[in-house]
């Protein structure tokens, strides 16, 4: 089925009314480029598939922390049924799925609801008893690609709380930062023609440009132009997926760990939660091994590591890692990755042969790991001062993540590269007198 009939097939207008109704800030604030009812739409979705799969996340591994999630699962465990699930999450909490934004239907809806033809599909729920354009006119065009810049009005009338909104689609053939939807009235009555023609014709906060220039014409409707399904064909081809629900863990894990690149990382996870049980089936060569132990992992930039706090004494994957069960220890290149992004240097070495620590690449970064782990700040500052060519690769490689918490020496290092400002550490970030003198080293705009 393609997702865009899924997503009118399976398109619940109660939950809709729920899920504007809390909103209301949002359609009351006119921010580009966007239009906050195909998110609203899409939230109203159900999709039982999709919770499957996220309460088997749950179940599963500790990569999320959503409580309506964790609730569910510590209340039923592996003990429920399409029903429960109906009840807790769409009639209880008025979660209905799970989904991820993708553009290519999401720009593919919002043409259906900007021109009424969602809601049009839903006479039971929705009648739309208005609709009319406001055009400029210094700033509208009669061409179809530089048009300028125009307004589509409609009012819904929302049968279940028996409320008329007003809706206007803002469209800008140049600046997607001026295309928007707003709210400009709710009635709690069925407003005329005459009624919402002065509205439009008023203006309001956020009417661009100049007001003197409104024009305004009511239409019978919009008709929703079938060519959008050839500019947004992407959205229009896609096809809505479901992923199979799993009863037991180790199927789960079998399952996202032979899946490719885009399934990985729940595997991985797994692996991590539980070593002894996984991280044979997941982990396949040392790069991968060390990708999660801080080795350098390139990016678009050159690369980074990441910098770990933890002592080693409660890393316990760290430990089964390098235990004799594996050679990991023994490789000079594998600790040469990741010997850099630990803290506890001490604990590090203490699972690191020492013909390894002795190696003619290891040997002097080992030495030099130490001193700047060390208590003499002065050093540090000395050597800071001596290198301000190569300052970013000494306190990202050398330095314990320490450094960008200390006031003393983060006062050093900006005062040499105000770069670092960047770095500050959260702590450090706390201390208001530290950060009252940073602001004065910064250039005045």
């Amino acid at each position: 089925m393609k997702e865009i009939d899924y997503i009118y097939k399976n398109f619940d207008p109660v939950a809709f009314v729920k899920n504007l109704k809390k909103v209301k800030k949002r359609y009351k604030e006119a921010e580009g480029p966007t239009n906050f009812l195909v998110d609203i739409v899409l939230d109203s979705v159900r999709d039982i598939n999709q919770i499957k799969n996220t309460i088997n996340l749950y179940q599963f591994t500790k990569i999320s922390e959503n409580k309506t999630f964790i609730n569910f699962v510590k209340k039923y465990r592996n003990n429920y049924s399409d029903k429960d699930i109906e009840k807790y999450f769409f009639e209880k909490m008025n979660v209905l799925n799970t989904r991820e934004d993708d553009w290519d239907i999401t720009s593919l809806l919002a043409t259906h609801l900007e021109c009424g033809e969602f809601f049009r599909h839903f006479k039971k729920y929705f009648e739309i008893t208005f609709y009319g354009q406001v055009t400029y006119t210094n700033h509208t065009y009669k061409n179809d690609e530089e048009f300028g810049i125009h307004r589509d009005y409609y009012c819904l009338h929302i049968k279940d709380i028996n409320k008329y909104y007003l809706f206007f689609f803002q469209h800008h053939s140049r600046t997607m930062e001026m295309e928007f939807t707003y709210v400009p009235k709710i009635f709690n009555k069925r407003p005329n023609s005459i009624e919402l023609i002065k509205i439009m014709e008023k203006g309001d906060k956020e009417t661009y440009p100049d007001k003197k220039e409104i024009r305004v014409k009511q239409y019978q409707i919009f008709n929703y132009d079938k060519s959008y399904n050839r500019i947004y064909s992407e959205g229009y081809k896609l096809k809505h997926k479901t992923e199979p629900h799993f009863l037991n863990e180790e199927d789960y894990f079998n399952y996202h760990n032979t899946k490719g690149e885009s399934y990985a990382p729940i595997a991985q996870e797994m692996a991590i939660s539980n070593p002894e049980k996984y991280f044979k089936k997941c982990f396949k060569g040392w790069k991968q091994v060390s990708s999660v132990f801080g080795g350098r992992i390139p990016n678009s930039y050159g690369a980074t590591r990441s910098k770990i706090k933890e002592k080693i004494e409660n890393n316990n994957l760290f430990k089964f890692v390098m235990s004799n069960k594996f050679n990991y220890r023994n490789s000079i290149k594998f600790i040469e990755d990741i010997i850099y992004s630990y803290d506890d240097l001490e604990g590090f070495l203490e699972y690191v042969p020492k013909k390894i620590q002795e190696s003619k690449s290891l040997k002097e970064e080992i030495r030099i790991l130490r001193l700047f782990r060390g208590n003499n700040k002065n050093f540090i500052i000395r050597v800071f001062r001596a290198n301000k060519d190569k300052l970013e690769g000494l306190a990202k490689n050398y330095m314990p993540s320490t450094i960008f918490d200390d006031a003393y020496l983060m006062n050093e290092l900006i005062k040499l590269d105000i770069n670092f400002t960047a770095d500050i550490g959260k702590q450090l970030k706390k201390n208001k007198n530290f950060m009252s003198k940073v602001n004065k080293l910064l250039p005045k705009k």
